[in-house]
């Protein structure tokens, strides 16, 4: 059975499930949203097992794991201030179990990769190492640091370390973008959390290139797109942006390098091309959005997806 672990709000499963359906292969979804209910909880007999709407999947029923996305569980809101952090660590503890205790089940990808490979400082430095240039960077809480850096470039750019989200309660999302920096900035907040300040490389194309199982999708931002932003998720038509386009081969070595590299088997990889043609690694997102390249322009993606899992099922 491959198991897909994911939550009630996201319709990325869908472009692999229809595939999986297509296949004949036997699938479950795990809404992670939903544990920690009498429906949906996972336990532990002799082995690691997941209750879920009155059935019992025993971590030998699973052969393949997509570890798409987690979400807290609704059930949190029920639980006291006081308590709620030890609840969540509880649950998280028995279904770490379930999901990472057998080293032998074929994942997408296992959660202890994600961590490292999904952090900005270490994929950098994993970059670099299979030869890719990389933006000049500064990671810091010295004010006085930040501000030579902001001085000896000509522009800068400020992003979060981890993947931007601030809050997500309903109705009060909140994200960090990637955003330009001027040198008049205030540097208070240096004082209680560190940032991450980049070099910005003039460029001639933003590239998005997926891999998948030593396969890559590329596609890069049309040369027409208009950009108000520099992050181009902040653009209202960013979804059609993108066209389909093939980078030098070299660029796509390195990707599936780095990504061997990192244990990965799928990763959203974004570049940029400058103006004179070089490629810049920006960073690896370990669980990036896909489906929009599919639906805008026929990438492939879901279907290289169920056909790494169905060659574990």
């Amino acid at each position: 059975m491959i198991l897909i672990v994911t939550h009630s709000n996201d319709l990325g499963p869908d472009f692999v499930i229809r595939h999986l359906i297509a296949r004949g292969k036997k699938y479950l979804r795990l809404d992670t949203d939903k544990l920690g209910s009498p429906d949906c909880f996972f336990g532990a007999k002799s082995t690691p097992e997941l209750h879920i709407n009155g059935q019992i999947v025993r971590r030998a029923d699973v052969t393949a794991i997509w570890a798409r996305r987690f979400a807290l569980p609704e059930t949190l809101r029920r639980v006291s201030p006081q308590h709620s952090d030890f609840v969540k660590r509880e649950l998280g503890v028995v279904m770490d179990a379930f999901l990472e205790g057998d080293l032998s089940i074929y994942q997408i990808n296992p959660s202890s990769v994600d961590r490292l490979a999904g952090n900005r400082i270490v994929q950098a430095q994993r970059a670099k190492q299979v030869g890719f240039a990389t933006p000049d960077t500064l990671v810091t809480q010295d004010a006085t640091q930040a501000r030579e850096f902001l001085e000896r470039h000509k522009d800068v750019i400020c992003k979060a370390l981890a993947f931007g989200r601030i809050s997500s309660a309903p109705g009060a999302e909140l994200a960090a973008y990637t955003s330009k920096t001027s040198r008049d900035i205030s540097l208070d907040g240096l004082a209680i959390c560190p940032a991450l300040l980049q070099e910005q490389i003039p460029n001639r194309f933003d590239w998005r290139i997926t891999t998948v199982n030593g396969r890559a999708f590329s596609a890069r931002a049309r040369f027409d797109a208009q950009a108000a932003h520099i992050d181009w998720r902040q653009e209202a038509q960013s979804a059609t942006n993108f066209e389909r386009a093939e980078p030098p081969a070299i660029v796509v070595d390195k990707l599936l390098h780095l990504c061997r590299e990192s244990g990965l088997v799928y990763g959203a990889h974004d570049l940029i091309e400058s103006e004179s043609g070089e490629f810049f690694f920006l960073e690896t997102n370990p669980a990036g959005q896909w489906g929009w390249l599919e639906l805008t322009i026929g990438l492939p993606i879901g279907s290289a997806i169920a056909d790494a899992l169905s060659e574990h099922s």
